[in-house]
């Protein structure tokens, strides 16, 4: 058991998808980064097919030498082939001098298909504090840009080339926020500006607000404002990555542009984050059903999943406090709008398919901008939150404790209660991590939970095989005096990381169903929240009181033929959690069937899921009955 364990350790180090999909953000950003770079500043470096600063041309073939390299840098997925086709055109038309024109059409349509692909979020998760922004702005730019940001600091005099002027309507008409926050991301090669990656994502953001904000004067401001109370431009301006993408000079002036001048000195304007969500959802949808008219059916389906997981996601918690049954038709008509984009079904279909979602999420929107929840309801849904999250952990951690009461290794405890205690520390620190300093895409949380809880799954599966094989006494007691009398520190942490493993993975998801109730809650409701989540928690530890009593007293057969067959559930339930997250995550495809879906138990109606859990139940029965033989033959 111990080698086992040490393995399923080395798997879960080797296999952190959350790591893995920062580190491809990271180099999909910078090939965003220099994709923007190149569309703006190619046309200040050929002319008519002729040069016309050699220094600004070495720069660009620089730029597209670095691009059709990061692309190559990039895990292969469908499509990611005709994407590097597309970056060596690029290159080659910079080579070969093309038009401006033609060159920024390739570099903005690649631009565009890397960040589908590859799922990255061009706009802050919430709205940036701009007034906060202008202390940050004093400390980590002012220097080199200036006080008033017109590129005259103290520490920018001579360098080549100088500081930017923010105020430059030439040189910032063609900036997006977005590319404003890359080039503080990732810096600028061959000059001074180096990249601020030390800041969070959200301070990197609020910066990028606060310098596209400045060359904008307070009369251009003002006039914006009236007109967005007015309503003016809330299709065009509908959340933050529009307000992030926009570029001045395409905008034009009034009113779209004075609403765009005043949107970025106040984000805060275009309210809440459910509404940017639900527009994400929409935006996103709308695109993947123009994808699929063009008969591009794999950049629908990674739009359509882009909607469910960046878009609808988010909300789930606050509908599911409210709604649940409308949560659920909602991930129902998500999957149903996402099946024929792989299939190759009609367009009529799909378009029909796409108008019943659209008209779901409408209901949606109505629901959660209906209201609080009473005092009541607050209660119950903190109390069944919790109740639901926890059991199964607590389940695993009762038989790990009397499973160790049953060796006399009542000192070993400690360990187990530093598993689930780092678990909690551990599941907090990631909520405040992807709140608060990056931004984790819906596809790396899945991912995350994915793996999770198919490592949880194989360990519970072998720990019902072990646990199983055990229940003779007379094995039991050999096992005893063999290994258990002298088990170690390593063995004893092995146990450790299996508790962690247990409550980790419920964790993270309980804070954000709670921070989700806080928030559709009344300020009176919001203490019966708390006291809802106390109850849960009480009737949590006299159920895991309940089982270890319990477990002292069941004879020493039944104790462990009980523990094996809850081992055994307990993977079954994981593996059906496990693959349905891969599956909303588009790792793993998705064919519905008719059966019944009962979350609690992690049953799902996907051939994939179904047959993984039948492999398991199949696996225990094939055991169970070989060892029953093998003691009757005995």
């Amino acid at each position: 058991m111990q080698r086992f364990l040490a393995l399923m350790l080395a798997c879960m180090l080797l296999a952190l998808p959350v790591r893995g999909a920062l580190a491809q953000d990271e180099t999909a950003g910078r090939l965003v980064h220099l994709l923007d770079y190149i569309g703006v500043d190619y046309g200040g470096a050929v002319v008519d097919g002729a040069v016309v600063s050699e220094a600004e041309y070495a720069e660009m073939q620089e730029f597209t030498a670095s691009v059709v390299e990061l692309m190559g840098g990039l895990p292969q997925k469908p499509g990611h082939d005709e994407l590097a086709a597309q970056a060596a055109a690029l290159r080659g038309a910079v080579d070969g001098k093309a038009p401006a024109a033609e060159v920024a059409g390739l570099a903005a349509q690649l631009k565009t298909r890397v960040a589908a692909l590859y799922e990255l979020r061009l706009a802050p998760q919430r709205a940036p504090d701009v007034a906060a922004a202008a202390q940050l702005y004093t400390e980590q730019c002012a220097a080199c840009h200036g006080a008033q940001g017109r590129g005259d600091g103290p520490a920018g005099q001579g360098l080549e080339p100088p500081p930017s002027d923010f105020h430059d309507p030439v040189r910032q008409g063609s900036q997006s926020l977005a590319m404003l926050y890359n080039t503080i991301s990732y810096g600028v090669s061959g000059t001074a500006m180096s990249g601020f990656g030390t800041l969070s994502e959200q301070d990197r953001w609020a910066l990028a607000f606060y310098v596209g904000s400045l060359r904008y004067d307070a009369e251009t401001r003002h006039a914006g404002e009236a007109a967005w109370r007015d309503g003016c431009c809330r299709e065009q301006f509908m959340d933050l990555s529009a307000v992030a993408g926009a570029v001045p000079d395409q905008v034009g002036a009034s009113p779209a542009g004075e609403v765009l001048a005043y949107l970025r000195s106040a984000p805060q304007a275009l309210g809440n984050s459910r509404g940017e969500s639900l527009a994400l959802a929409r935006r996103l949808l709308a695109q993947s059903l123009t994808s699929y008219r063009a008969g591009d059916g794999a950049g629908a389906y990674r739009q359509a999943l882009a909607a469910y997981l960046d878009g609808f996601e988010p909300l789930e918690q606050a509908l599911q406090a409210v709604d649940p049954a409308l949560k659920l038709e909602v991930e129902k008509r998500m999957l149903a709008y996402r099946e024929p984009l792989r299939a190759s079904g009609s367009p009529a279909d799909v378009w029909q398919l796409h108008e019943d979602l659209l008209a779901t999420l409408d209901r949606v929107e109505t629901v959660l901008a209906a209201g609080n929840l009473d005092a009541k309801l607050a209660f119950a849904s903190a109390f069944f939150i919790l109740l639901r999250e926890g059991l199964e952990a607590v389940l695993v951690l009762a038989a790990m404790f009397a499973f160790l009461g049953k060796a006399g290794r009542h000192e070993a405890y400690r360990y187990l209660h530093i598993g689930w205690a780092g678990a909690l520390a551990a599941g907090v620190a990631t909520w405040a991590v992807a709140a608060y300093v990056i931004s984790i895409s819906g596809a790396a949380r899945e991912l995350s939970e994915g793996f999770i809880a198919l490592l949880a799954a194989g360990i519970l599966f072998y720990m019902g095989f072990w646990l199983h094989d055990k229940s003779h006494a007379d094995r039991w007691q050999a096992y005893i005096n063999q290994h258990l009398g002298s088990l170690g520190g390593r063995s004893l942490w092995l146990l450790a990381f299996l508790a962690f493993i247990a409550v980790y993975r419920e964790v993270f998801e309980t804070i954000l169903f709670f921070q989700a109730l806080w928030l559709q809650t009344t300020p009176a409701g919001q203490s019966m929240v708390l006291a809802g989540a106390v109850s849960g928690a009480l009737v949590l530890a006299v159920v895991s009181w309940g089982l270890l009593r319990l477990s002292t007293r069941l004879p020493l057969g039944l104790f462990f033929g009980v523990s094996a067959f809850l081992m055994y559930v307990l993977a079954i339930v994981f593996v059906g959690k496990g693959i349905v997250a891969l599956q909303e995550a588009g790792t793993l495809p998705i064919s519905s069937v008719a059966f019944p879906r009962v979350d609690l138990l992690g049953i799902y109606p996907t051939v994939q899921s179904l047959a993984a859990q039948a492999v398991l139940i199949i696996g225990a029965a094939l055991h169970y009955g070989l060892s029953l033989r093998q003691r009757r033959t005995s």
